[in-house]
Parts: C-alpha cells; sequence; structure tokens
C-alpha cells in the first residue's frame, strides 16, 4: 500500500508511470480472479485505492502547476 506522503514526493512523470504500472497489475489481478487464481482477494481492492491515491495527487500536481501560470 502506498502512503499519500510517498506518492506526493514523485514528480508528474514517476506518477503516470506509477498509475500505469497499478492498472496493469489491477488488470492481471482482475484476470487471476476471474480464473479462480487469486490467492489474495485483497489485493485487488489495496491496488484499486492506490490507484485512486495516485490519481488525486496527480490533479492536486496539475492544479497547483495550472495556478502558478
Amino acid at each position: 500500500m502506498l502512503k499519500p506522503n510517498e506518492i506526493r514526493e514523485m514528480n508528474l512523470a514517476e506518477l503516470v508511470m506509477k498509475e500505469q504500472d497499478l492498472q496493469e497489475e489491477f488488470f492481471n489481478l482482475r484476470l487471476q480472479k476471474v480464473t479462480n487464481r487469486l490467492e489474495n482477494p485483497w489485493k485487488l481492492h489495496e491496488v484499486r485505492r492506490d490507484i485512486a491515491r495516485v490519481k488525486t495527487i496527480i490533479r492536486e500536481k496539475q492544479s497547483i502547476d495550472n495556478k502558478e501560470v
């Protein structure tokens, strides 16, 4: 599970890459769930929350950048 403070330390490019990685991981976990090979169902919940955290921080950083311009 990613902590918000850790996410805020990343720059925008790193955040976008992290979001893509998490989306890919979420897809793979859903695939495992469908094929009944998912060992830890709670992992789906954690990854979905991490995606939301990353997206929120991305929006915060974009909002700050727009206010500075």
